[in-house]
């Protein structure tokens, strides 16, 4: 069975363009349905046609791609948004789990993002990924994010002002909150590359920490001792102490 799409975009080249290429590289495997100029003429589309999957434009004259969301009570359909810019919507995107390419799009990121979406679609579509992207992007105080992270058994929303700290563990890491450990299924490079916030800094090859749950430093081991008693250690190739000092007050 085909995969049912509908494309938005208020900018004809672009909803030509990825018509053109579903139908040229696709053609057994997607069904464009319609194109849609704006949120309004989505909402309608989407209603009518009952899509499996949505390519939608982040930024439109009239109303965002991200407003469309508020149209619906239940989300029967996947959405992979499109966007010109890399901007801080992208890190709300990517902090819910969901998918979004950059123009101009490319085969192989194209690729994966529908490979992405075949995974997906074999499970239920969760409304609160939606919910959250929306909180996150509404949401004036960048810390306060919560953020989905991937596990074996599904995914956890942690909100990122309760981490303490993040350790290495192999291709996978471990999230120690206030409360809680959480062992995600990414390594702390792809984790660091999520936490791109500024109190966290990542000290030594194998941890990350929130400067704000430090409570001291032991230069004589080089460990920073952290508010949970635990004690991280502090790599002298990332820093040395004048430069540890000016991470963690500045």
């Amino acid at each position: 069975m085909k995969i049912k799409v509908i494309i938005v975009d208020d900018e004809l080249h672009a909803r030509s363009f990825l018509r053109k290429f579903c139908e040229r590289y696709y053609k057994e495997t997607i069904e464009v349905l319609d194109e849609c100029n704006s949120v309004a003429a989505a909402v309608r589309s989407i209603k009518i046609n009952q899509p499996d999957l949505v390519f939608l434009d982040i930024q439109m004259p009239d109303q965002n791609g991200f407003e469309l969301l508020q149209y619906f009570d239940t989300v029967n359909f996947e959405i992979i948004f499109t966007t010109a810019h890399k901007e801080f919507a992208i890190q709300a995107i990517r902090n819910s789990a969901l998918d979004y390419l950059v123009k101009p799009i490319n085969a192989e990121d194209f690729k994966v993002a529908l490979s992405r979406f075949e995974t997906k679609k074999h499970s239920k579509i969760d409304i609160d990924r939606f919910k959250l992207l929306t909180e996150n992007i509404n949401n004036q105080f960048i810390d306060k994010q919560r953020i989905v992270f991937p596990t074996k058994n599904g995914f956890e929303v942690i909100q990122a002002n309760s981490i303490i700290y993040c350790k290495s563990d192999g291709s996978y890491t471990s999230i120690f909150t206030i409360e809680n450990e959480h062992l995600i299924t990414k390594s702390l490079k792809e984790t660091s590359d999520i936490l791109v916030l500024p109190q966290f800094i990542r000290v030594h090859k194998s941890f990350l920490v929130n400067r704000n749950y430090i409570k001291g430093f032991k230069s004589e081991d080089y460990v920073l001792l952290m508010t949970n008693g635990t004690e991280v250690p502090v790599s002298d190739k990332f820093f040395t102490k004048k430069k540890l000092i000016d991470a963690i007050t500045n």
